[in-house]
C-alpha cells in the first residue's frame, strides 16, 4: 500500500531556504507516496515551480488550505500559525508520516520536522541575533507584551511542550545540528537545503567587479554591516553594491533605503529576483557577501556560490559550511575588508578560492536533496513497517 504522506508548511509564498525545502520535499515525494499539503492560504504552484525550478504536478496532490487568521497575513507569526498545529495535532493519525517542511512541530505522535532557523525558541532567537543589532529591537524585544503573546500563541496551538522532541528531527547545517544537541538534547541528521535550476556559464573576465548581497531589509540579515565593510574596500578598489530581496515597511527598512539612496552612485537597490532571472544576475557578478551572523545556513550563499561567485560570510552559522576555506569567512568589519582586498588584488589568490568552491557547490543540488530525503522519509517509514512505493 502507498503511504500517505503530509508535507506541512505554515504559508507557501516565495522567499527563501523553508520555502525551497518544502517545494523540493513535495517534488521528491509526488511519485512515490499519496501526497498532501497542508499550509495556511493556497499557495500558487505554479509560480512557485517557476521560482523554485521544480515541476510539482498538483493533480498529483491533495491540498488542504487553512484559512489564514484575521489580521495575521502579514505579521504574527506565532499566532497565524496555531491554527496549523491544532489541524495538524487533529488529523496526524490520516497519515502514515507528516512532515514539518518549516520548524518544530508537536504532531501528537512522532513525524519528522526540518529545522530552518531557532525562531521557535525566543530566547535563543535573541541571543543569535545580538550580534546583528536586531534581539532587542522592535516587536521583537523581550517584554511582558511579547510573552503574553507567545504564551497566548502556545495556548491557542494546544502545543505539549517538548513534544516536537518525538520528531525525527533534519537539520538544515552542522551547525544547526551541535546546537540543537547542545541547547534541547535532541539528535538530528543533516540535508543541506537545495539550490534548483542552472546557472549560465558567464566568464570570468566578463562579469562586473561588483557585489551581491540577497536578503530582506531587516536588521538580522546585516544589510548595514554589508554597507560599510564595501565601502572600506572601495577606499582601493571601485566595486558596487547590489542588494536583491523584499523590501519591508519598517522603520530599518526606510533607513536602508535612505543609506542606498545617499549612495546611488555604487548601490542599487534591486528589489526580488527569482528563478531565471535571478540566476543570469547572480552569474554576471563576481562576488557575493552575507552580513549575517548566526545565519542556520544561508540559502542566498549558496545560490551565489553555485553561480560562481567567490562569497565572503561572517564567522558564525551554517553559512561557514558553504564556503569552507579562512580566506572567506570574517570576524568583522575590518578583518572583512581585509579578506576582501587581498583576493581583489591577487588574481591567482582569486583563481584558487574559485577553484574551492567550484568543487563545493554539487553539495547543494536539488538533485542530492530529493534523494537525501527520500533517504530519511524511507528510513522513518521502515521503522512503522509501512511500505514506500
Amino acid at each position: 500500500m502507498t503511504p500517505r504522506v503530509a508535507v506541512v508548511h505554515p504559508q507557501l509564498v516565495a522567499g527563501g531556504g523553508s520555502e525551497a525545502c518544502a517545494m523540493w520535499t513535495l517534488q521528491a515525494l509526488q511519485d512515490e507516496s499519496r501526497l498532501t499539503l497542508v499550509t495556511l492560504g493556497r499557495p500558487d504552484l505554479e509560480s512557485m515551480n517557476r521560482k523554485y525550478g521544480t515541476t510539482i504536478d498538483e493533480s498529483k496532490i491533495e491540498g488542504r488550505f487553512l484559512r489564514l487568521p484575521p489580521g495575521t497575513r502579514k505579521r504574527f507569526d506565532a499566532l497565524r500559525g496555531f491554527r496549523l498545529a491544532r489541524y495538524c495535532r487533529r488529523h496526524a493519525r490520516d497519515f502514515d508520516v507528516m512532515i514539518s517542511a518549516y520548524n518544530v512541530m508537536d504532531f501528537g505522535v512522532a513525524g519528522i520536522q526540518m529545522i530552518a532557523d531557532f525562531s521557535f525558541d525566543d530566547a535563543l532567537r535573541r541571543e543569535l541575533h545580538s550580534a546583528n543589532g536586531a534581539a532587542g529591537g522592535g516587536f521583537y524585544k523581550a517584554s511582558l507584551g511579547r510573552s503574553l503573546y507567545l504564551g497566548l500563541a502556545r495556548a491557542l496551538a494546544g502545543s505539549r511542550g517538548d513534544g516536537w522532541k518525538r520528531n525525527l528531527t533534519v537539520a538544515n547545517s552542522e551547525w544547526t545540528r551541535d546546537l540543537l544537541r547542545e541547547r534541547f538534547g535532541v539528535a538530528s541528521d543533516v540535508v543541506y537545503p537545495p539550490v534548483a535550476g542552472g546557472f549560465p556559464a558567464v566568464p570570468w573576465n566578463e562579469r562586473e567587479d561588483g557585489f551581491v548581497f540577497i536578503g530582506r531589509l531587516v536588521p538580522e540579515k546585516g544589510v548595514r554591516r554589508v554597507i560599510e565593510i564595501l565601502g572600506d574596500v572601495r577606499k582601493k578598489k571601485p566595486v558596487h553594491l547590489h542588494i536583491i530581496g523584499r523590501r519591508e515597511r519598517t522603520a530599518y527598512a526606510r533607513e536602508v533605503e535612505e543609506l542606498c539612496r545617499r549612495n546611488r552612485d555604487w548601490i542599487h537597490l534591486e528589489g526580488e529576483k527569482y528563478g531565471p532571472e535571478k540566476a543570469e544576475f547572480l552569474a554576471r557578478h563576481k562576488y557575493g557577501i552575507s552580513g549575517c551572523r548566526n545565519e542556520a545556513f544561508g540559502i542566498a550563499v549558496a545560490e551565489m556560490v553555485k553561480a560562481g561567485s567567490l562569497v565572503w560570510v561572517p564567522d558564525g552559522g551554517g553559512q561557514k559550511e558553504i564556503v569552507a576555506h579562512p580566506g572567506l569567512i570574517y570576524s568583522g568589519r575590518g578583518h572583512a575588508a581585509a579578506l576582501i582586498l587581498a583576493a581583489l588584488g591577487a588574481p591567482a589568490a582569486e583563481a584558487a578560492l574559485r577553484y574551492h568552491l567550484e568543487a563545493r557547490a554539487d553539495l547543494f543540488s536539488s538533485g542530492r536533496f530529493v534523494e537525501e530525503m527520500r533517504g530519511i522519509v524511507r528510513g522513518f517509514l521502515s521503522e512503522k513497517h509501512v511500505r514506500f512505493a
